[in-house]
């Protein structure tokens, strides 16, 4: 599995230890437009998340030593692309190509059939990158983020309590790979009720350790109460972070998108979607 390309060569993660991709994963993103800075806790709970597979995962080494990668998950036929980088001092050699075709023939060997990322939206380098390999856009996501101190005063009717209840409700829109059920589930991402007067009427998928709402939901006939709004301002009551942040959100949502506007929510980084279907396809 291990292919020769000039100084480096590139095999799987299954031998690389949590330092090492941790070391290279902040190196990696280190000049990122978006601070990337991650510790060796914060990366094992992210891949546990989003389903890392070291067998679909392909690392570039020189002389033993991670330079680069692409770490996948995996999870029924699907792979999610949840870090491409390579670290400063080997870029501009095609890298990032040679990882992308070796992972796209380990997926193509292993049966997956879709191959899902995200890329902000203004890295036309690295969106014509991946065009090139076969992915195509499928949606906008806008990210959001708020002084969660904004509504540490303001009081609502309504109480979010703990509740491990599953399957979650769907939603109005399809959620990101990060955000959905399965991630949320191996994630340990808690799920709140959403309770007014002991009565519940919708959900909340919130990290509060983080500030990072993944889903939120509110039933339908208690639709245009003021609900939603409320539950993010309990929200950041409990958040034990200064920010508060709802990410990957889907551009044509444009209720919960305008909520937030009115809210104070900031739009920091726009994203696209992009799928690969594999010849893997059952």
């Amino acid at each position: 599995m291990v292919q020769k390309k000039t100084m480096v060569v590139t095999d799987t993660l299954e031998r690389v230890s949590l330092p090492e991709l941790t070391r290279a994963y902040n190196l990696g993103f280190s000049d990122y437009r978006l601070a990337v800075a991650i510790t060796e806790e914060k990366l094992q709970s992210t891949n546990i998340r989003y389903g890392y597979n070291p067998e679909c995962s392909v690392g570039l080494f020189d002389d033993n030593t991670l330079v680069g990668f692409v770490i996948n998950g995996l999870r029924d036929g699907y792979a999610y692309d949840s870090g491409t980088a390579i670290i400063p001092g080997y870029r501009g050699r095609g890298y990032a190509r040679l990882l992308l075709e070796k992972a796209l023939s380990l997926m193509n060997s292993q049966g997956v059939h879709t191959w899902v990322l995200e890329v902000l939206s203004d890295n036309t380098k690295a969106i014509n990158l991946y065009k090139s390999i076969g992915f195509t856009q499928q949606r906008g996501l806008n990210c959001y983020q708020v002084e969660a101190s904004l509504f540490k005063e303001k009081e609502t009717e309504l109480k979010l309590t703990k509740d491990a209840t599953i399957p979650i409700p769907q939603g109005d829109c399809l959620p990101s790979w990060q955000n959905t059920e399965q991630s949320i589930i191996a994630g340990g991402v808690p799920v709140w009720n959403i309770m007014v007067k002991q009565k519940k009427i919708g959900t909340l998928c919130y990290e509060n350790s983080s500030g990072s709402i993944a889903q939120l939901y509110i039933q339908e006939e208690e639709r245009h109460k003021g609900y939603a709004r409320e539950a993010i301002i309990e929200a950041a009551k409990l958040c034990k972070t200064d920010q508060l942040r709802f990410i990957n959100i889907d551009e044509q949502y444009a209720a919960l998108n305008t909520l937030l506007h009115t809210m104070g929510f900031q739009c920091f980084a726009k994203q696209l979607e992009m799928t690969n279907t594999l010849r893997g396809k059952a």
